[in-house]
């Protein structure tokens, strides 16, 4: 039914999280700079934050209310159109805003965008050649690190190297990815939160950021919600769905090309959804047995030594390079030396609502950080919508009903928690789409009890960023 509600939902963002949640963001930026004044944020990232934050609130409330009442297919069209119109501004505006301040067309202190674009350019003369399968001979590149600069071969190839056009194809990617967050989160939480889903996709600034350079999250992140959406399919189905098996393997496998942690979560949440889900759906043990044969049987064919050796490598990596990573942190050139205590102990508890904004000028060189701290605040105001989100599942033992979800993003965060990247924003974001559609659904959920407690977590919020921007300050003597 398209648009079958139900009356005790929330139809959209209520205007009074959004006005208390732009309040609490001026709160946060002016407060920070008050108290730091010497250390001001510059203006110009001040006016990217400003409309980053607002803009997100803002449009988040009246669009879910507009859109509200849409068909099913006038939505999607929306939702894909608008956000492709979106995206490919700030792609054109972000190609010369780029070449305006430091000379090219790639984000500041460019280092990966380099390289990917390079590798890319050497695959395709490989690929000319008649020689694409010497491309996996390459000792010097990890597996994880091919799949995005064999797609910009493929781009190479067929459309040419124009750095624009590339990234206007990738802006009709992350459209589309909008469009299938809005199915997913739909099929698992009701039409009200599907809505809201997709439009928060389209409208949080970090996905603008990576459409706009050469990084390879934006179709990552595509090829993680594609995944969800075919596999959350294959669950759900009454009958084995060949197609939706076949795909979903398929995309899994590419995980790995692009990022080894990704390709683990995938198949531990699968396969957990699998075992532990409830529904009718999943029932029947053949059905289960066979979606696992099929899974673990292309896994075993996929994973050669070389892989299985990065794996292996991963799994040591995280059990070191935590503190190890966090020492050279501290003691870099710029660093800060805090940053030795930052332990898993201490990120775990934070990792739905991190990373937190830098509204100061901490250190010249995280210009990136800085003109894009906007969104780093959007997350961390919606994480409590996350949070009601899975105590509403848990106290109405909903929970195995969307276990999928939350296997996925809960082990790949605190993958990430263990990792060196606790508080890097680029390693959260193939998490942040079912963040998404858990804060979507908490939105529509939240009631009177739950609302109480908003605006003590917004103070909460504001104490905590000031306290982060004192953090980085104090560390490199300026606090």
């Amino acid at each position: 039914m398209e648009n079958s509600f139900d009356p005790q939902e929330n139809l959209f963002l209520p205007k009074y999280f959004s006005t208390k949640a732009i309040a609490a963001f001026f709160l946060a930026l002016i407060g920070t700079n008050l108290v730091f004044f010497h250390t001001m944020l510059p203006f110009q990232w001040m006016i990217f934050a400003i409309i980053e934050a607002v803009g997100f609130f803002y449009f988040t409330q009246q669009l879910s209310k507009r859109w509200r009442w849409s068909s099913v297919k006038r939505f999607e069209k929306r939702l894909f159109t608008t956000s492709l119109i979106l995206h490919a501004i700030w792609v054109i505006f972000a190609y010369f805003f780029y070449i305006q301040m430091s000379g090219q067309p790639f984000e500041f202190a460019a280092a990966d965008s380099h390289g990917y674009v390079a590798t890319g350019l050497q695959f395709a003369n490989t690929i000319r050649n008649g020689q694409f399968f010497s491309i996996f001979g390459d000792q010097h590149m990890d597996v994880s690190d091919m799949g995005f600069p064999l797609w910009l071969s493929f781009l190479d190839l067929t459309v040419g190297p124009s750095l624009i056009v590339q990234r206007l194809i990738h802006a009709i990617f992350s459209a589309l990815t909008a469009v299938l967050l809005y199915r997913l989160t739909t099929r698992n939480f009701g039409e009200s939160a599907g809505r809201l889903a997709g439009i928060m996709f389209m409208l949080l600034p970090n996905f603008y950021f990576y459409v706009g350079i050469h990084l390879k999250e934006t179709m990552m992140i595509f090829l993680v919600v594609a995944f969800a959406n075919s596999a959350d399919q294959l669950l759900r189905g009454s009958k084995l769905q060949v197609k939706s098996l076949l795909l979903s393997i398929s995309i899994l496998l590419l995980f790995f090309l692009f990022r080894t942690a990704l390709g683990i979560t995938a198949i531990f949440a699968l396969l957990t959804a699998l075992v532990f889900s409830k529904g009718q759906s999943i029932k029947k043990w053949g059905k289960r047995i066979i979606i696992a044969v099929w899974v673990m049987a292309a896994i075993g064919v996929f994973l050669s030594a070389r892989m299985a050796n990065e794996i292996d490598e991963l799994y040591q990596y995280s059990n070191t390079n935590q503190s190890t990573s966090m020492k050279w942190r501290a003691t870099e050139q710029g660093g800060n030396p805090y940053a030795k205590y930052g332990t898993m102990a201490l990120f775990v508890p934070m990792i739905l609502t991190l990373p937190f904004p830098t509204f100061t000028l901490a250190n010249e060189e995280q210009q990136n950080q800085m003109m894009f701290s906007g969104g780093y605040f959007d997350r961390n105001v919606y994480s409590f919508f996350v949070i009601v989100a899975l105590f509403l599942l848990l106290k109405r033992q909903q929970w195995r009903e969307h276990l999928f979800i939350i296997t996925f993003f809960g082990t790949y965060l605190l993958i990430i928690a263990k990792s060196a990247f606790a508080v890097s924003e680029r390693f959260h974001l193939p998490a942040v789409p079912f963040l998404l559609a858990m804060a979507a659904y908490g939105m529509t959920q939240t009631g009177k009890k739950e609302r109480k407690l908003y605006v003590p977590f917004l103070v909460l919020i504001v104490f905590v960023v000031i306290g982060w921007n004192w953090f980085k300050l104090a560390g490199r003597g300026m606090g």
